[in-house]
């Protein structure tokens, strides 16, 4: 009897590793009007295809909910609207409801609670925030509708979920909130905005907040600039106001000098530049290591991934590397353990998976398999 216990507990133990072991993937694909889902398999460090399902044209930023069972999906051409899909145990999607919302929503995220979905749009000035509903479902009202200066792009509440921020790329600012986790309302915060102008049209777009404090106890938030192709370190005052501490460069500095500075995009599309004598700056995305140790950002126009260690001092960025990789290298994300990124490009036909060495935050090209059409959002859902 207790041979067949220690048996079955083994098999048990072999079974929940199996299950630890996998992730699902899904990436949006503007040009397809879908999302993708994979199997990863981080024992093989292998990506497996499970199916593709139509979401609508110029389906681009996602989100999952805090309990894993619902995929996001904003669909950026009329009507706007955010889709909702409910994840089934083999990684498919079903979809289960639409959200109408005011614009093309370019960036969508969760407050803390998992309670509310924030969406903010570049063409229309302003974001929205909308309770979810006990079907899984954003209500169609939203909470709060706020217009904003221009370009908002990004929008994300802090580690302790009592302040928002929503980068306005076209006013080269970071419009500062308070939010009310009970009711989803936000208010300005004093001041309302941070100016983030070393030069003109830095263009603030992504940034990611340190998972954990550094040292001296500060919250540091790492802001994208689009076209000054930057980095910059700001942290957040205990009234949710922001400090700017440093600026360094995105991506190789040798590789940044042959380049300019860009320019916001049109309105009708996420896909080129003017053309120019010089290449022109161009950032997309940014993401940090669960542990901390490591930022990543990409910057589209010379397709590079490029990597930084963090400081635990005080949260200085120091350039590790910058890597070729997808063409236009839009979104990408990394898993829970640190160890895998997956990187997409809007002109490139293929995904690519990238091991991180946790000891140098180096990344490692493990598989390059098919994309839908310009593939753009990665979200994991582990």
């Amino acid at each position: 009897m207790k041979k067949m216990v220690l048996a079955a507990a083994i098999g048990l133990a072999a079974l929940s590793g199996t299950a630890s072991a996998e992730s699902l993937v899904y990436i949006s694909n503007a040009g397809s009007g879908s999302v993708s889902a994979y199997q990863l398999d981080k024992a093989q460090a292998q990506l497996k295809l499970i199916g593709e399902y139509p979401t609508g044209d110029n389906t681009m930023p996602t989100v999952v909910s805090q309990d894993k069972k619902t995929l996001y999906v904003s669909v950026r051409s009329k009507p706007y609207h955010i889709g909702s899909w409910h994840i089934n145990a083999d990684g498919s999607l079903k979809h289960i409801g639409d959200t109408a919302v005011p614009d093309a929503m370019a960036y969508v995220s969760l407050d803390k609670t998992g309670r509310f979905l924030l969406a903010s749009s570049y063409g229309g000035d302003l974001f929205a925030v909308y309770h979810i509903g006990s079907d899984a479902v954003p209500e169609s009202a939203a909470v709060d509708v706020i217009h904003t200066g221009k370009r908002a792009h990004s929008i994300q509440t802090d580690p302790t979920n009592h302040f928002l921020y929503v980068p306005l790329l076209g006013a080269d600012q970071v419009a500062q909130f308070r939010f009310d986790a009970n009711s989803g309302k936000v208010t300005p915060n004093d001041p309302a905005f941070i100016n983030i102008q070393r030069e003109s049209q830095t263009g603030p777009r992504h940034f990611a907040f340190a998972p954990q404090k550094d040292a001296n106890g500060e919250q540091n938030l790492y802001l994208l600039t689009e076209m000054a192709g930057n980095i910059t370190r700001l942290s957040v005052n205990a009234n949710g106001t922001l400090t700017e501490h440093e600026t360094i460069v995105g991506l190789d500095p040798e590789i940044a000098k042959t380049m300019q500075r860009g320019e916001a995009r049109p309105l009708t599309g996420d896909n080129d530049l003017p053309k120019s004598e010089k290449p022109r700056l161009w950032q997309a995305d940014i993401h940090i290591t669960p542990d901390g140790k490591f930022l990543y950002a990409t910057e589209r126009t010379s397709s590079h991934l490029s990597a930084f260690s963090i400081s635990p001092q005080d949260g200085h960025l120091t350039f590790i590397e910058s890597v070729k990789t997808e063409e236009q290298p839009r979104g990408f994300a990394i898993d829970n353990s640190g160890r895998f990124l997956i990187e997409t490009g809007q002109k490139s036909d293929k995904l690519s998976l990238y091991a991180i060495d946790d000891r140098s935050g180096k990344l490692t090209l493990k598989q390059r398999i098919p994309s839908g059409k310009n593939a753009n959002w990665v979200t994991f859902v582990e």
